[in-house]
């Protein structure tokens, strides 16, 4: 593998010291002289790579949905697993991560959503678009398990993609609001284990 040039490596290490402020303490609750510090930078450091404090948090946004969709395929490498069952596997780790979390903070995708979704036109856009991309992928693994036979097919998997993920996002912000993955857990039993399931093979 390459070794990274150290203008990457500096990059991504403020990128990572902003995801971890951003995801504990929200957009508008982390200055930046939280992320200069927790970064170890001086401030022309910071702006040598980033235009402002938003434009940063647009390319976080980007940098950890490219996290997650890397994770979210090595989640998958299990053979001999379906598709839905490949799914409810790393649904299952993701719950035990943020279980482990203290507090329980969840997901950067939907804490800023909820944070900054109607703040300006480019939140909005950058959020949509990770959210677009997200909706891409779920829907791509529940074809694959209605061909498998382990998910209807009365209900286009588009349709049952949205349905998961606003699900998700709302049992994301309720495991804060509780400090408990039952929100989660919940999602999974009853829409993965039941209301996906063909009528045949529900529980």
């Amino acid at each position: 593998m390459e070794t990274p040039r150290k203008s990457d490596s500096t990059r991504e290490h403020i990128l990572e010291q902003g995801y971890t402020l951003f995801n504990n303490l929200g957009y508008n609750g982390t200055g930046l002289k939280q992320i200069l510090d927790a970064a170890g930078i001086p401030k022309g450091s910071f702006y040598h790579y980033f235009e402002s404090k938003e434009h940063f948090a647009v390319e976080i946004i980007d940098h950890y949905r490219a996290l997650q969709f890397d994770r979210w395929e090595m989640e998958f490498q299990q053979p001999g697993l379906d598709k839905l069952s490949q799914i409810r596997r790393a649904l299952d780790i993701i719950i035990e991560e943020y279980g482990a979390q203290q507090p329980m903070t969840g997901c950067l995708l939907a804490n800023l959503s909820g944070e900054l979704a109607n703040s300006s036109p480019y939140f909005r856009q950058a959020i949509q678009r990770s959210s677009q991309e997200v909706l891409n992928c779920i829907r791509d693994d529940m074809l694959i398990a209605q061909e498998e036979g382990t998910v209807r097919r009365d209900i286009p998997a588009g349709e049952l993609a949205s349905i998961f993920f606003s699900s998700w996002q709302g049992a994301i912000l309720r495991m804060k609001v509780t400090q408990s993955t039952e929100p989660l857990r919940l999602i999974v039993r009853h829409l993965l284990d039941n209301y996906f399931r063909p009528a045949t093979t529900a529980n």
